[in-house]
């Protein structure tokens, strides 16, 4: 479990204090202020703390006497912030409607996921840190096995527990060289476990490709398609392919994979390709402010 505190602009407005379930997508219509007016006033000109726990909730445990993780935890942090913070349940985008942590960050901040979601791969890759411009796009991916000779995607984690290696790997991954699209920069930079995020920069490129993950274990490695019918979508899935092929080929012979066959674990010797997408726009376009 993590937390993880936002320092961002104030939002001016918010839903209304209610003792039933709160929807504060951006689609609701309730007006009013959880805050008082004199910190308000505060709000509209300085910065809150926003707590945003993801994934927290979780089932009763009969070894916990039927409380949930959370329940039975000492958390005298969070205790204290909850105390003086403002609580509430929430429809992320509307009642009803089951959504991913992507769409639902996406909300939460202010943007209707139906107008301005583009992928997951542009939050995982940023969320690594690596820099997208727009026209970018971006991949959350998994250091996987695969048989060489069949092509069927053996585990899709190779390993989660790759915090010592997966540096090392996106290290040799970064500035990979497409020979068929030398004026494109791919970037590589680790995310956390078994995931890394890529980033491909160039003209002409399209969000709107499907990646390489079978998705399940013992599946063959898929091939990029394009999704709409557009030129700039049928040139991404080549440049996607060809990168996919790419990143294998650095990853073969790696000295990590070296190792890990010698041990005896399984090899990361292909990189799955996940969620394409672009960059959202900027925060300070939809409601103004700086960072």
């Amino acid at each position: 479990m993590s937390l993880r505190i936002h320092a961002v602009p104030a939002i001016r407005t918010a839903a209304a204090a209610t003792s039933a379930p709160l929807s504060l997508g951006v689609q609701s219509s309730m007006g009013g202020n959880l805050l008082g007016q004199e910190e308000t006033s505060r709000a509209k000109t300085g910065r809150i703390a926003f707590v945003l726990i993801d994934g927290l909730a979780d089932i009763q445990i009969p070894a916990l006497a039927n409380l949930t993780p959370l329940e039975a935890a000492n958390t005298p942090g969070m205790d204290a912030i909850a105390a003086a913070g403002l609580n509430g349940l929430l429809d992320p985008v509307e009642p009803g409607l089951a959504c991913g942590s992507d769409t639902a960050h996406l909300s939460i901040f202010g943007y209707d996921p139906r107008l301005y979601y583009r992928g997951r791969g542009a939050l995982e890759s940023m969320g690594a840190g690596i820099d997208m411009a727009p026209g970018d796009i971006a991949f959350k991916c998994n250091f996987a096995t695969l048989d060489p000779a069949t092509k069927i995607v053996l585990k899709r984690r190779a390993d989660r527990h790759f915090e010592d290696v997966g540096p090392l790997l996106c290290s040799a991954l970064n500035g990979v060289s497409l020979p068929s699209f030398p004026h494109l920069i791919v970037k590589a930079k680790y995310a956390t476990e078994h995931r890394c995020g890529i980033v491909v920069s160039g003209p002409g490129l399209s969000d709107e490709v499907s990646g390489t993950d079978p998705l399940k274990d013992n599946l063959p490695l898929q091939v990029s398609k394009p999704l709409k019918a557009t030129a700039e979508a049928q040139y991404t899935a080549a440049v996607v392919n060809e990168l996919s092929t790419a990143l294998q080929e650095v990853l073969q012979d790696h000295a990590v994979n070296q190792q890990r066959i010698a041990q005896g674990s399984p090899p990361a010797n292909v990189v799955l390709l996940r969620g394409c997408g672009s960059r959202p726009a900027r925060y300070e376009s939809l409601h103004g402010g700086s960072h």
